[in-house]
């Protein structure tokens, strides 16, 4: 009879415990809450690295369409200042315009000074801004070898906005220097490298 009452009725509802858990408890969700911050401070840098690279990207790709047409100028002439360009020591239009800030997507502005012949311009939204100065002319031959292209930035997550862009009036946290020679070298100042 004893061996019958410890398996009774009433012993069974004893073994299954409490009744079923409903929800999390705090400790566990400020556990989640704290390995989800902890991923998101590894991702989030890492991301805004990717987006500069993305940008930088963009800005190579310019350029090299800028040193194609401006090559392509000089073999043909000579020179770099002809009709189609500026003149010795002028400074081009900012592109796409100095009032929108670097970093946020603008259209290329096709008929700005310095930028009506430029064949395949860049399309869709730009996020660099760009322009050139024609270098001064050569006292041997009276003709101008150099010019300067610049680009300005915005780059998440890449520091303040310090560097003075264009005329002073635009700024990012990006700028690249490049002195195209008309012997297809290149002095490269960039602030900050990467």
């Amino acid at each position: 009879m004893l061996r019958g009452s410890r398996f009774g009725l009433h012993n069974c509802r004893m073994r299954r415990g409490p009744g079923p858990h409903r929800g999390f408890t705090m400790v566990e969700l400020m556990i989640v809450v704290g390995v989800i911050g902890i991923l998101a401070s590894i991702a989030i840098p890492g991301y805004q690295r990717i987006t500069a690279r993305s940008n930088r990207s963009e800005m190579f790709t310019t350029l090299s369409k800028f040193r194609l047409y401006f090559k392509n100028i000089h073999d043909n002439q000579g020179t770099f200042e002809t009709a189609q360009t500026l003149p010795a020591g002028n400074t081009s239009a900012v592109n796409p315009s100095s009032s929108i800030p670097p970093g946020t997507p603008a259209g290329w502005v096709t008929n700005a000074n310095g930028w009506m012949d430029l064949p395949f311009p860049p399309e869709g939204g730009v996020k660099m801004r760009y322009w050139y100065q024609m270098g001064s002319r050569d006292g041997s031959d009276g003709r101008v070898h150099d010019v300067t292209f610049y680009a300005c930035g915005g780059f998440p997550g890449s520091g303040p906005t310090t560097q003075a862009c264009g005329d002073g009036t635009m700024v990012g946290n990006y700028r690249y220097v490049e002195t195209f020679h008309g012997n297809g070298t290149s002095d490269v100042f960039e602030a900050p490298e990467f």
